[in-house]
């Protein structure tokens, strides 16, 4: 590299000085500024989704449809909705800008330990909501699942995509993954639930606040997104 730079120089110190003339502007006017080259902006993969518009119980027709793992997965959110990079893969993000749900490619699903936020073991009782059967291509037995969960004294509402059985009868610690035809996903309110960092808006007060959850638009909304979950590539 130096030496191409040596020679680079000796060139322009020794070379004839360009006879060209050069154009002129008239007094008073300035070139203007070099154009800058547009960046095209990249195009999220084309997907098509092979679910009805109705997923339980609401319309989703007037959603977006939202590609994941390079269009290998895919799903669908409410206009207003929207969503962020995050790590391992995108935050859901409600109108107002509050994080709801996580999905996460080849998540981090622990050692098998009930653990709370800090990290410590500590008592915990779990509560079945609701159980919904999801068709996800390779997941072979997958449901949306609703649970609560009691870790030492702090209640937390669980909602995601988990295997049949664990979703009929929670454990903690309570893990969203399930494999598929595109790999392991996350898709819920938290990987681990713990209902602490990303997933704080999750923890309620009680056992009766969990349940009335439930009979809420916005779980209704919730549920739809991550029975929308599909396998697309």
């Amino acid at each position: 590299m130096a030496i191409a730079v040596a020679a680079a120089a000796l060139a322009a110190c020794t070379g004839a000085p360009d006879s060209t003339p050069q154009p002129s502007l008239p007094t008073g006017i300035t070139a203007p500024p070099p154009t800058p080259v547009a960046t095209p902006t990249p195009e999220a993969p084309d997907v098509e989704s092979q679910l009805p518009a109705e997923i339980a119980g609401v319309d989703t027709s007037g959603w977006q449809q939202i590609p994941a793992g390079d269009g290998a997965v895919t799903f669908r959110i409410p206009a207003d909705w929207s969503t962020q990079e995050a790590d391992g893969g995108l935050a859901i993000l409600r109108g107002d800008g509050e994080r709801q749900l996580g999905l996460v490619q080849g998540p981090d699903t622990g050692d098998g330990r009930c653990l709370d936020g800090s990290g410590t073991a500590v008592s915990w009782r779990t509560v079945p909501l609701e159980r919904d059967a999801v068709e996800v291509a390779g997941a072979g037995d997958a449901s949306f699942g609703a649970a609560a969960l009691q870790l030492d004294g702090q209640w937390i509402v669980s909602v995601g995509l988990l295997p049949t059985a664990e979703a009929a009868s929670p454990r903690c610690p309570i893990v969203h993954d399930i494999g598929t035809g595109a790999g392991d996903w996350s898709f819920g309110s938290e990987t681990i639930v713990t209902g602490s960092g990303p997933g704080a808006p999750w923890a309620v007060g009680s056992l009766e606040a969990a349940q009335a959850y439930l009979g809420t638009e916005e779980f209704r909304i919730i549920r739809a997104i991550l029975m929308s979950f599909e396998v697309v590539s």
